[in-house]
């Protein structure tokens, strides 16, 4: 994985939707959808614009876990958010946006909460439903008019 670059939701293939604690993420593409809560939710919500290097140093410094371990936890997670298509690599990114990331979120209490591994929950069940989605099977001319459609005669709209 790359350290220097930053991340950005892959939309707009991926669509996202914050609900209290978590987090619905729905890749249009292949018709999964994917739940996160807790950590892996506070990570999603703070992706764009963040390198590896932010999400592990921030994460590390407000949980009560050693930074390697926080590390060994969170880049898999990372890896398989890419994996999955939900997260692209972006650009390189200065030191200010890891400032921001780490001012943002510090923790001023003495006691820092436990440190649980994020994890991201795949559903396949809905994945007919998704790709059926006839709003997106579009091409120039718009809904309802699917992309073949568009180039065949209507029997009741002759041309």
């Amino acid at each position: 994985m790359c350290t220097s670059a930053s991340f950005r939701v892959n939309s707009p293939s991926v669509v996202h939707e914050v609900f209290d604690d978590e987090v619905v993420i729905i890749n249009l593409d292949t018709g999964f959808y994917y739940s996160v809560t807790g950590l892996a939710a506070e990570i999603w919500t703070r992706i764009d614009g963040a390198t590896p290097s932010d999400i592990i140093d921030d994460l590390a410094s407000r949980y009560e876990m050693p930074g390697p371990d926080v590390e060994a936890a969170v880049r898999p997670f990372l890896d398989e958010l890419c994996t999955e298509g939900l997260i692209v690599v972006d650009q390189p990114v200065s030191g200010e946006r890891a400032q921001r990331l780490g001012t943002e979120t510090a923790d001023v209490s003495p006691s820092r909460p436990r440190f649980e591994a994020p994890v991201l929950h795949k559903y396949g069940d809905m994945q007919e439903l998704l790709l059926l989605d006839p709003i997106h099977e579009v091409d120039a001319v718009g809904w309802p008019v699917r992309p073949n459609a568009a180039n065949e005669q209507h029997p009741k709209n002759p041309a």
